[in-house]
């Protein structure tokens, strides 16, 4: 046992020491389209772990930015974290509540949430209950929009 809690220690050690530091200047100040630059490779490369870190970073120092808000709900919905992502857009919407691709992808990731949630409906209650019928109707409508029309990915 102490073993194990030895070994989970020296990982989380690793973890940390292994994280991304901000990129800074000759004097010490943050390059910000650095971090930007980085958080944005991760992205396209699907390094999602990477990508969150900075656009993270970014969020924080740029409260006024919408961008690494929306950013971080794509994260989010593309490792099915939907409900972290549904606050990101939502954190992006009250700065700049324009943005089609904001509203667009907010939508996309609470139809996942209500298909997750008719899914699991079907799984609990009873097959002869006529809700249970209802909602294999909402589940099949949600599946076909989706992938028909909308496919299941957020736009960029």
């Amino acid at each position: 046992m102490a073993l194990r809690i030895l070994l989970i220690l020296i990982i989380g050690q690793l973890v940390t020491a292994c994280e991304m530091a901000p990129i800074k200047d000759e004097n010490g100040l943050v390059k910000l389209h650095e971090v930007q630059k980085r958080a944005d490779e991760a992205y396209w490369k699907e390094e999602w772990e990477a990508a969150e870190q900075d656009y993270q970073y970014l969020a924080n120092a740029l409260p006024d930015d919408a961008e690494p808000r929306f950013r971080l709900g794509n994260v989010y919905a593309r490792t099915d974290r939907l409900d972290a992502a549904v606050k990101a857009y939502h954190e992006a919407l009250a700065i700049d509540n324009t943005n089609s691709k904001i509203w667009h992808n907010l939508g996309i990731v609470q139809l996942r949430q209500a298909s997750n949630t008719f899914r699991e409906m079907l799984v609990y209650t009873d097959p002869s209950d006529p809700l249970n019928l209802r909602a294999r109707d909402m589940l099949d409508t949600i599946t076909r929009a989706m992938a028909s029309r909308f496919g299941v990915n957020v736009t960029e």
